[in-house]
């Protein structure tokens, strides 16, 4: 009997009152995701998919319909639920990265384990080990404004993973990024869901960013309206393909 999923939504509704204009930013989203998936959710902007990405981070809640994260009713849940279900079970990589300017690349990791009220000392341990994980274990002192972009999303995925969630959303991850230090990325997202078989989605309106995910679903108005499995391609012969052709 196949494992129930990992993810599942059944019916969301999200509509949005603006005076007496009423928005309907989901109708009716129906799917299951499956542990160890490495999802793209694809979509032109106002199809949907960000406000479906705030749900799934338990950041917001649907008007209607039931959302199962890891077997957790996060849609029915309260607030202070759903705040230690982000801070457990979810790591967030954004396109703006969302680093703290004046904090080192060590402490801004550091971050979701101070909120977790993890001691100092293992804290601290947990952030190096972050960091080394994605290449930047000779920049943890360093402040955003001495870091590159590609390793200021570095920073931003260390800080999503150093609390071992098992669901990572990221938001346009590449969207700041030129093309070679956007394939590091996808390369450095691969690696780090293959080493612990975290599930992954992730948003992007870009083509050549869905071709690395093992399933994309695309959005239009609010409604999923594909859902294909793909074998994915490789980010890190891409990567060295890219390489070569330079």
């Amino acid at each position: 009997m196949a494992a129930d999923p990992f993810l599942r939504l059944e019916d969301l509704t999200k509509t949005y009152s603006m005076g007496e204009i009423r928005v309907e930013a989901l109708r009716g989203v129906s799917l299951d995701v499956q542990r160890g998936e490495f999802v793209a959710l694809v979509g032109t902007s106002g199809s949907g998919k960000s406000t479906l990405m705030n749900i799934l981070g338990c950041l917001d809640r649907p008007t209607r319909g039931r959302y199962w994260l890891g077997g957790v009713d996060a849609g029915a849940a309260g607030d202070r639920a759903r705040a230690i279900l982000r801070n457990t079970r979810v790591g967030f990589v954004f396109q703006g990265f969302n680093l703290l300017p004046r904090t080192s690349a060590l402490e801004n990791v550091e971050l979701p384990l101070m909120y977790r009220r993890v001691g100092g000392r293992d804290r601290r341990r947990r952030a190096r080990l972050a960091l080394e994980q994605v290449g930047l274990a000779d920049r943890m002192d360093h402040p955003p404004s001495r870091l590159s972009g590609g390793q200021q999303q570095r920073v931003a995925i260390a800080r999503a993973i150093v609390s071992e969630p098992p669901l990572l959303l990221a938001d346009e991850p590449t969207g700041n990024l030129d093309t070679r230090t956007g394939l590091e990325v996808m390369a450095l997202l691969w690696e780090l869901k293959t080493r612990s078989d975290m599930t992954v989605v992730l948003v992007t309106h870009e083509p050549d960013i869905a071709r690395f995910a093992t399933r994309v679903l695309t959005m239009r108005d609010g409604r999923v309206v594909g859902d294909q499995a793909q074998a994915p391609e490789d980010p890190a012969r891409a990567l060295a393909l890219l390489g070569e052709a330079a």
